[in-house]
């Protein structure tokens, strides 16, 4: 018996439940479903093979077919089903509730609420767009944006003053030990860092006076990366370079009781 599913979650739990032991979990139908399909597999008469095959492909030969036939047979099913994101939006168009209406009534998630305000171009006429919220936007690929600032440990004694970067698209991370956090002390960290990582195109950092001067502005400049700010008095404009300093103390405190 050969069988083809465009679910690779079903081709893999097939393949891998014959012969595994199964604990019991929340899910109380998973579990009886996962029971009944090992019960069926182990009292088998014929041998079985199964493979994934990638959906909606518009590759030819019969495995195709055979998968697009198998699609329309569930849509018929899907459909007869009650849509609760589209009864949401038709009632939004009709009394333009606010995203906490939409969620309690037709417990949907917080997302889909703000997606269908925003949509919706009434709305937009006597309210400003749904904002995400985002403060701490990450680069696309290496070296686009860096986050940088500057933690303290006291153990170090006179080099207390850790400079750490963070690529926020790699996670690469730099540190290096100064004896203070003024303008020159990040520039030497930064010429330190540019050797190991590589020239990113974009730095931030806070709003300190170590990175306002203009000795680290013409450093950037000279290297031909960009320098932006965080939100003033915001704890969120820099969270990855916060999680990176926790990081590194709790390595640090780590190697430090051996």
């Amino acid at each position: 018996l050969n069988l083809v599913t465009d679910s690779a979650y079903v081709a893999n739990i097939i393949k891998r439940i014959e012969g595994s032991f199964l604990k019991e979990v929340d899910n109380k139908d998973l579990c009886s479903y996962l029971l009944c399909l090992k019960k069926l597999l182990e009292q088998r008469e014929h041998k079985y093979f199964i493979s994934h095959i990638r959906a909606h492909s518009s590759l030819p030969g019969f495995l195709v077919e055979g998968n697009a036939q198998a699609d329309k047979l569930t849509m018929v099913i899907s459909n007869t089903l009650p849509n609760i994101f589209e009864q949401a939006k038709l009632s939004h168009a009709f009394f333009h509730q606010n995203a906490q209406a939409l969620m309690r009534t037709y417990l949907i998630s917080k997302d889909q609420a703000k997606a269908i305000i925003s949509a919706c171009l009434d709305c937009q006429l006597v309210q400003p767009p749904v904002s995400t919220g985002a403060v701490n936007p990450r680069g696309l690929q290496s070296l686009q944006l860096w986050q940088t600032d500057v933690t303290k440990y006291p153990s170090f004694g006179r080099f207390k003053n850790i400079h750490v970067s963070v690529d926020t698209f790699s996670c690469a991370v730099f540190a290096s030990l100064h004896i203070g956090e003024t303008a020159k002390h990040a520039c030497q960290h930064f010429l330190q860092a540019f050797v190991s990582l590589g020239v990113p195109q974009e730095i931030k950092t806070d709003n300190g006076p170590a990175y306002r001067g203009r000795t680290l502005d013409t450093c950037l400049k000279n290297w031909g990366v960009r320098h932006i700010f965080g939100i003033p008095n915001s704890s969120t404009g820099q969270a990855i370079i916060e999680r990176t300093h926790q990081t590194l103390k709790s390595l640090l405190d780590k190697q430090k009781r051996g």
